[in-house]
């Protein structure tokens, strides 16, 4: 018996389409037409009318195939009327309804449904539409469509072709790109990275669904590829930060901490300028540290400049603990044994103290006279942020009142003053509205200050409180004035903290004047005429001011503790140099003499630098280059002296004069910067 013919069907892999889903484009689509016309010659014709069908009943009766044809054309028949697609081609188009309107033979409305596709890929339009009837149309129009005719179908697609577009990082600046696969991964991998999304939001519908429709080239990776690739690009960046890193001398910031695990942390963040003036920050070690000795600290800082590679330090800035003095202490002493690590003076200027820690501690000591009335008000916050039915309350009352405020209250940190701050800023615009909650003795708000107080530690942590008195509230009109005299207080150093904690720009040019700034603020709290009045309000501002004055002269009193690199930060300032620094020391009370001392103190630091910094940038020391022209100048002179020309020994003194001339203090003499507005100076430029 004669076996049943094998009808050729485009299929995913025998047409070259590696996976429908992936809209590759099969091969040989000639073949795949070529194929698929036997198969249409040998179906009956779906077109005859029904009396057409009927009559050519008997001959097909009486050539009806016997065996396994049989069995063949039966087996194909129910597959072709129960609607499957198997062509790969319906992986590419999308089926839709055209309704045309009409009229019948008797002039009434109707409406004539045609089937048809468009290409997925095209815009919408005729090119890429076809009718797909299946009595009608087959879909070898389609194949040659996706094969040949399709700009859009990705495989397609010119990959070499480059692309005008604008580039949004560079200004919307026109450049020309190309179809690259590796950098639409790494592009992808730097999105995962800085929006911090897990490697498998790759594989989420929506992501593949976006990518499908603004870049079909993109090949959408997997997690495990894209980690693959991430962990690269990271062994790639960090052995150029390495290399950037050994350029330049940098500047280290150091914290350390627990977390509420009870474990110790230990971050390191390096600092540096680079050859074009640009300022750059880089985090190169996060770690556990078993404890907060200063040897355990100092160790781990020595440990990772050694994996590194750094050996050029100018300083380090940490807070102002006895752990934190006690490990750069060990850590200089250690770099002071190995001539690899490029010290500067032996690393006596290297440990700087934060201002924005020692501003905290200042504030916070003056702040403990207020702690009654801040407890006040930051109860009065607690209850509203508490939930929302309180918010809602809160907001009535501010909606009945007509308050034109639109903000709402936040709470502060108990350990962070700044935070204190301002909750009590945005408190005193809610005042009137706490008010009158507090009037009402029956509301949630009188009755919630009759609740057990709560405690806190040392760290801010809620604990378990030890006595049953009731909380601190709800605040009272001498509570508010003390909040609004604080505010005003404390906007001045709230801004310094600001300024000084900056981490995308140098601030070390304006952190001697912010010390200044302080100072002079907390001797205003003695010399305003309204503290005189002697309420009690004063008495505690004043209270707090001599507080505050004491911490200040404890860290920064005449100038002997801080850090002389500071002071160098605002010389290096075109706008004021080294005479503004000396008008301070003068202004501060300190003798003639002193100031001269530490004016020349300062100048001869600056020499220092000068001289390191020449030698960082590899153009010989300029010790070397004075005592060169020096040289000359000697031999001039015998010259000079064994012609015993009066003429030319004056020209010889004025020559030795220019080349002996120091860039310091041709800097030094320059006239100064004339820009007033401190947001349009850059000390970089």
């Amino acid at each position: 018996m004669a076996r049943g013919k094998k009808i050729a069907r485009p299929r995913s892999d025998a047409s070259g389409l590696e996976d429908s889903s992936t809209a590759t484009s099969p091969a040989f689509p000639a073949q795949l037409e070529a194929t698929s016309q036997p198969e249409a010659a040998n179906q009956p014709n779906p077109t005859l009318e029904v009396g057409q069908v009927a009559a050519s009943q008997p001959a097909a009766t009486a050539s009806q195939p016997s065996g396994s044809e049989a069995a063949a054309s039966v087996g194909e028949a129910p597959s072709e009327k129960s609607g499957i697609k198997r062509s790969f081609v319906w992986d590419h188009f999308k089926e839709y309804d055209k309704i045309e309107h009409a009229k019948d033979a008797d002039g009434k409305d109707i409406q004539i449904v045609h089937k048809r596709a468009h290409c997925i890929y095209c815009p919408r339009g005729k090119v890429g539409d076809f009718a797909v009837d299946s009595s009608k149309n087959g879909t070898s129009g389609m194949i040659r469509h996706i094969n040949m005719n399709c700009r859009y179908y990705p495989p397609n697609m010119d990959k070499s072709q480059k692309n005008l577009v604008g580039d949004k990082f560079k200004g919307n600046r026109l450049t020309t790109v190309t179809y690259s696969q590796d950098d639409y991964l790494e592009a992808c991998v730097e999105m995962v990275v800085i929006d911090e999304l897990p490697f498998s939001f790759v594989e989420k519908k929506g992501f593949n669904r976006f990518c499908v429709k603004v870049c079909p080239l993109f090949d959408v990776p997997s997690r495990r590829k894209l980690c693959r690739t991430f962990l690269s690009m990271y062994d790639t960046s960090k052995k150029d930060l390495r290399k950037t890193l050994r350029k330049y001398r940098l500047s280290l910031t150091t914290d350390t901490w627990t977390s509420v695990q009870n474990v110790n942390y230990m971050v390191l963040t390096a600092h540096f300028i680079d050859i074009d003036w640009k300022m750059h920050k880089r985090v190169i070690n996060f770690c556990v540290t078993q404890n907060h000795q200063g040897s355990s600290i100092g160790k781990l800082i020595e440990s990772c400049l050694v994996h590194w590679g750094i050996e050029k330090i100018m300083c380090i800035t940490v807070d102002n603990a006895s752990v934190n003095k006690s490990a750069l202490e060990w850590l200089v002493s250690k770099m002071n044994k190995f001539a690899s690590y490029q010290q500067i003076l032996s690393g006596k200027y290297m440990h700087v103290r934060c201002t924005s820690h020692i501003t905290n501690l200042i504030v916070g000591h003056g702040l403990k006279r207020l702690q009654k009335s801040v407890l006040a008000i930051r109860n009065a916050v607690k209850f509203v942020r508490s939930s929302a039915n309180r918010l809602d309350i809160f907001k009535k009352t501010m909606e009945r009142e007509k308050l034109p405020c639109k903000g709402l209250v936040c709470l502060d940190v108990p350990t962070r003053w700044n935070s204190t701050y301002l909750m009590l800023e945005a408190a005193l615009k809610f005042k009137k509205a706490f008010t009158l909650m507090a009037e009402d003795e029956d509301s949630n708000f009188a009755n919630y200050f009759k609740e057990p107080d709560e405690e806190y530690d040392e760290d801010g942590n809620l604990v378990p409180s030890k006595n049953k008195r009731n909380m601190v509230g709800p605040p009272e009109v001498g509570d508010w004035e003390k909040a609004e005299v604080f505010v005003e207080f404390l906007r001045v150093f709230y801004d310094v903290t600001l300024r000084v904690g900056a981490s995308l720009h140098p601030t070390v040019h304006t952190t001697f004047h912010d010390v200044i700034t302080m100072e002079k603020n907390i001797e205003n709290m003695f010399l305003a005429p309204e503290i005189a009045s002697g309420s009690e309000t004063q008495k505690i501002l004043m209270d707090m001011a001599a507080n505050m004055r004491s911490r200040w002269l404890k860290y920064y009193g005449s100038f002997h503790e801080i850090n002389h690199m500071i002071i160098i930060g605002l010389v290096l300032d075109a706008r004021f140099k080294l005479k503004n620094v000396t008008h301070i020391f003068q202004t501060e009370g300190l003798d003639d003499d002193e100031v001269q001392r530490r004016t020349l103190e300062i100048k001869t630091l600056l020499l220092a630098l000068y001289d390191q910094m020449e030698v960082d940038t590899c153009k010989g020391s300029n010790l070397q280059a004075l005592r060169l022209a020096q040289l000359q100048v000697e031999a001039a002179e015998e010259e000079l002296e064994a012609s015993c020309s009066i003429i030319g020994r004056r020209l010889l003194k004025k020559c030795s004069e220019a080349v002996v001339a120091h860039e310091v203090d041709q800097y030094l003499d320059a006239p100064l910067d004339p820009t007033d507005d401190e947001d349009c100076f850059d000390i970089l430029c």
